[in-house]
């Protein structure tokens, strides 16, 4: 299993949302530590970094295998988080 660690901006973001969609993100987050690579992979600017979708709202993260670290950097509306 990987260890999350969330960054400010992810942290502050998530406190703003409805509870339903905190809680789905909070589940998308275990799923997440338990299999990093279910992700798609992202592209361009964002190379090496992986999107996962949860409804309307998108995880952006980085994973470290040799440390098994995942790096929450983002959680934002899929229509600001690749901005």
């Amino acid at each position: 299993m990987f260890e999350l660690r969330i960054s400010k901006s992810a942290q502050k973001q998530l406190r703003k949302l409805k509870r339903i969609y905190k809680l789905a993100i909070l589940s998308a987050l275990n799923e997440i530590k338990e299999d990093p690579s279910l992700s798609k992979p992202l592209s361009r600017e964002l190379t090496g970094k992986f999107t996962f979708h949860v409804s309307v709202y998108r995880i952006i993260y980085k994973v470290n295998p040799k440390d098994k670290i995942i790096n929450i950097l983002k959680i934002d509306h899929r229509s600001r988080v690749y901005q």
